[in-house]
C-alpha cells in the first residue's frame, strides 16, 4: 500500500511539474537528450526528482550529458565511462556541454584557470572546488542550479550532490568561472 501512495505522489508531482513547464525548454531538453543518447522520459524525470527547476535551465546539455555519465564509477586518472576522475569529469562536462576546452589537470588547476566566484553568484555551469584534504583545493564538480552540482564522487562515482548537505557544505571553498573566448574581428 505504501508503494503505491509513494507511486500515485511521485506521478502527481512529476505531471503537475511539467504542467507549468515552458515548451521552449521542454524542447532544448529533448534535443539535448537526443544529442546525448538518453531518454527524454528519464531525463525529466530524474530532474524533477533532484528538485531542478527546468523552467530555468539554460543549458540543456549540461543536464543532458549529467545524466548519461550518472553512476560512471570514480577512477583516479580515469577519463572514460570505465571510470572518471572529478577533474576529468568536470573538464569533459564543460567541454561537452558548453564548448570550453581546458587542459583538466587536478582540481587546484581549474580553479586557477578561472574567475573565483563567491557560492551566491554561481551559475549554470560554473565549477565549484571543495577543500577536503589537508586544507587544499582537493575535488571540483560542475554547478547546476538550486545548490546541485554534478561531480565524480570516490565513493559513488558520478552523482549529483547539495551544497548544503553537510559534508559539501564543510568543504566547500569557491567557485570559479572559466570564460569563454570568441574572437570576432568584424
Amino acid at each position: 500500500m505504501r508503494k503505491a501512495l509513494v507511486a500515485i505522489i511521485w506521478i502527481l508531482t512529476f505531471t503537475f511539474a511539467n504542467a507549468n513547464v515552458n515548451e521552449h525548454v521542454t524542447c532544448a531538453i529533448e534535443d539535448a537528450a537526443c544529442e546525448f543518447d538518453v531518454s527524454y522520459e528519464d531525463l525529466i524525470s530524474f530532474l524533477v526528482k533532484k528538485e531542478l527547476d527546468i523552467n530555468n535551465i539554460s543549458n540543456p546539455d549540461l543536464y543532458a550529458v549529467s545524466y548519461a555519465w550518472l553512476n560512471t564509477p570514480y577512477r583516479y586518472g580515469g577519463n572514460s565511462k570505465n571510470g572518471i576522475d572529478c577533474s576529468r569529469f568536470a573538464a569533459m562536462l564543460q567541454q561537452a556541454a558548453m564548448d570550453i576546452s581546458h587542459s583538466g589537470g587536478s582540481s587546484g588547476d581549474l580553479y586557477k584557470m578561472g574567475i573565483p566566484v563567491e557560492r551566491e553568484e554561481l551559475k549554470e555551469g560554473d565549477l565549484v572546488f571543495f577543500t577536503i584534504k589537508a586544507g587544499r583545493i582537493s575535488h571540483v564538480g560542475v554547478y547546476l542550479q538550486n545548490g546541485k552540482f554534478a561531480h565524480s564522487s570516490t565513493s559513488k562515482g558520478v552523482i549529483i550532490s547539495d551544497l548544503s548537505e553537510d559534508y559539501w557544505n564543510r568543504y566547500f571553498y569557491k567557485g570559479a568561472r572559466l570564460q569563454t573566448f570568441d574572437y570576432n574581428p568584424f
